[in-house]
């Protein structure tokens, strides 16, 4: 299975974010992995979130 795949599979079921998917499935660039599965046809979504002190991007598929 690739990594786009296994981040594909936990974007199904929950937000990731750079450092969940780093510790899920060793992916370092979530960001790129998300816009390889928007250019391939699947709803990506994103939001602002805060961890501690920083703001990153939340990835997850839209539902519907």
């Amino acid at each position: 299975m690739s990594q786009a795949d296994t981040i594909h599979r936990l974007l199904r079921r929950r937000w990731l974010t750079p450092l969940s998917a780093l510790q899920l499935a060793g992916c370092l660039s979530l960001s790129q992995r998300c816009g390889e599965l928007r250019r391939s046809g699947v709803n990506v979504i994103s939001k602002w979130v805060r961890v501690g002190a920083k703001r990153v991007k939340a990835y997850t598929i839209a539902r519907g």
